[in-house]
């Protein structure tokens, strides 16, 4: 059963607890030793090299921790509102500002009718809501000032489970100190494509270590090359303590952030479609081998134990087991590559889907329908 995981904006903490750890010596005397090779001695006394493996050598491009910080500081801000307060990033240079939308609506569910957003240089703006989308939890926000350093979107198919990641936001409205004021963790993906509900509303979240805490909603998670691999949004909970769980956090998936804020920017809304399927799953490459489905394409494999009910899919001919692995010409090679092909094509548009069955490949014509609320 999935865990319901928990909303990050909150007004802050008036207190903090200062944690101090000792540090111990061994006591040896030796100093390190090197990482790309050793000595050792035969029987005759020689010393022989020994070559051992090397770390492998970061990707050209990535940035330390402190130069991603450089880079993002101009984009990232403070969202506050008449509930609390949040963080949220530039994403292009005419204002336009990507938070959550439990950042902007609260408990209430409603936009709030007040939102400040500061920059990191305390410059502050009055904020009008473009549009929200309170499934993926992504709300648009609009400032009347130009000239700014947005942030760039990675891929997911980019991005690799075990990867630096930096998240930055302002956890816990934190005051004081040097700088921009937010708060910089680092961690790394601790895994890819998991969902944030019960429900499974949000598919395509990035679970990261990274610390996140109240405040940080809104803000990026980001690559060492400074480009967003996600939004933070929310951290799973334990309940076998009542609190919160410890280095489990979520980000919204950057291609689904970027999809829904093309709809929003566009069309103040997203009229994504449906498809009206349900049991169904990623599958992984021992499935595609049986079911003879190349296994670069990945896919999403309906359950041939489950059935299809009636909706748009079944009515254009979908079966149990198949395996759909695009639609509208966007590939699915797993449930969160279908839920943003669902938010980039509309209710009522016709598509294909392309699918496999009994290792032949198929395409076939939906209408998409309307999901309900």
């Amino acid at each position: 059963m999935r865990q319901k995981s928990v909303p990050l904006a909150a007004a802050a903490m008036a207190a903090f607890v200062l944690l101090l750890g000792v540090a111990c010596s061994s006591g040896s005397k030796a100093g390190p030793a090197s990482p790309g090779s050793g000595e050792t001695q035969d029987a005759a006394g020689e010393k022989t090299a020994v070559l051992t493996s090397q770390p492998e050598a970061r990707p050209s491009g990535e940035l330390s921790v402190a130069g991603v910080v450089k880079l993002a500081e101009p984009a990232v801000v403070k969202i506050t509102t008449s509930t609390g307060v949040g963080s949220g990033f530039v994403v292009d240079e005419d204002g336009y500002i990507i938070t959550n939308n439990h950042v902007i609506a609260g408990l209430s569910g409603r936009p709030s009718t007040s939102i400040t957003v500061i920059m990191s240089d305390g410059a502050e703006y009055r904020a009008s809501v473009v549009g929200a989308d309170p499934r993926s939890d992504i709300a648009l926000l609009k400032i009347e000032a130009s000239g700014l350093a947005p942030l760039e979107f990675a891929p997911l198919s980019e991005v690799a489970v075990g990867q630096d990641v930096v998240a930055i936001g302002y956890a816990l409205d934190l005051s004081g100190g040097d700088g921009p004021g937010f708060t910089v963790t680092r961690g790394i993906v601790s895994a890819k494509n998991r969902s944030t509900s019960e429900s499974g509303g949000t598919l395509g979240a990035i679970q990261t270590d990274a610390a996140i805490n109240h405040g940080n909603s809104g803000g990026p998670l980001l690559t060492l090359t400074g480009k967003v691999v996600g939004v933070n949004t929310s951290i799973a909970p334990d309940y076998t303590t009542g609190g919160v769980a410890a280095g489990i956090g979520f980000a919204v998936g950057s291609d689904m952030v970027k999809a829904v804020y093309e709809e929003l920017r566009e069309n103040g809304q997203v009229n994504r479609g449906l498809l009206g399927i349900q049991g169904f799953e990623r599958l992984l490459p021992a499935k595609s081998r049986d079911l003879g489905v190349p296994e670069e394409l990945g896919g999403v494999y309906l359950d041939a134990a489950g059935d299809i009910p009636d909706g748009p899919a079944r009515r254009a001919g979908l079966r149990a087991g198949d395996v759909i692995v695009g639609v509208g010409g966007t590939a699915t090679r797993n449930e969160a590559d279908l839920a943003v092909a669902m938010v980039k094509h509309h209710a009522g548009q016709v598509v294909d889907v392309d699918i496999y069955r009994s290792g032949k490949k198929l395409t076939l014509r939906v209408t998409l329908g309307t999901p309900a609320e």
